[in-house]
């Protein structure tokens, strides 16, 4: 590694931050991106260093933390100094596999449910791509633990590194509260305990609908449409 790649790398710019805080000690996010600024995606490199033998705490693994702290608790492989990192396992998902774990979300994103081809409903010119992510980064069985893998569009697998400050849990709770029919509070419960957003039959169905053909999709809408209106009229 020469000196100007030292200079030109974010991972290591974001190693030689950290370890200048120093084992024990905690940083914020803001620190860590006006240390490094005129860099995206810093909090991915940061997770990337993982791979390296570093072991930074968040809230979800410390309780004592706040959502915009870290706790140094292991200083890895100084790639900031030049130390060589490990190479990486490579991991492989074998297209039937892929299209298995897609299809076990209704090919829709399982954070924030929008179908693969989609517009985001904030970004109506962005179509969704979906890919393959890890629901827990540190779990025990690995990366490559089938269970612990769900279909994630690309903003939300790249989402993690939104410098966005958390909403207030207050606030959140306030509006689940406010939902008013039992079954939207019941489903959303279900959300929460599987930790992410599963597909009803109507989605699962709308999905499969938007795979059609677009002739199939005009045969199928008009025989349904058909059929909605009977049981209006009737």
């Amino acid at each position: 590694m020469t000196e100007g790649e030292i200079r030109r790398s974010s991972k290591v710019l974001v190693a030689a931050f950290i370890a200048n805080i120093g084992e024990g000690h905690k940083f914020t996010k803001l620190e860590l991106h006006e240390a490094v600024p005129d860099f995206s995606q810093v909090d991915r490199r940061m997770r990337d260093l993982r791979e390296c033998g570093w072991v930074i705490d968040n809230y979800k693994v410390n309780p004592s933390l706040k959502p915009n702290e870290y706790l140094v608790q292991k200083i890895g492989v100084r790639i900031d100094l030049g130390e060589r990192p490990p190479t990486p396992k490579r991991r492989t998902i074998s297209g039937a596999k892929r299209r298995e774990i897609l299809e076990r979300t209704g090919n829709l994103c399982a954070i924030c449910g929008v179908p693969a081809g989609g517009s985001y409903p904030d970004l109506p010119g962005r179509r969704a791509v979906l890919t393959i992510g890890q629901i827990a980064s540190d779990n025990p069985s690995g990366p490559g633990d089938e269970n612990n893998l769900q279909a994630e569009c690309h903003r939300c697998n790249e989402g993690h590194d939104s410098t966005a400050n958390p909403p207030e849990w207050e606030s959140v709770l306030a509006q689940a509260q406010d939902i008013g029919a039992k079954a939207d509070k019941a489903r959303l419960l279900s959300w929460m305990i599987a930790q992410r957003r599963t597909a009803d039959d109507i989605e699962r169905i709308f999905t499969q609908w938007r795979r059609l053909p677009r002739d199939d999709q005009d045969r199928v809408m008009a025989a349904f449409s058909n059929q909605v209106l009977a049981s209006i009229e009737g």
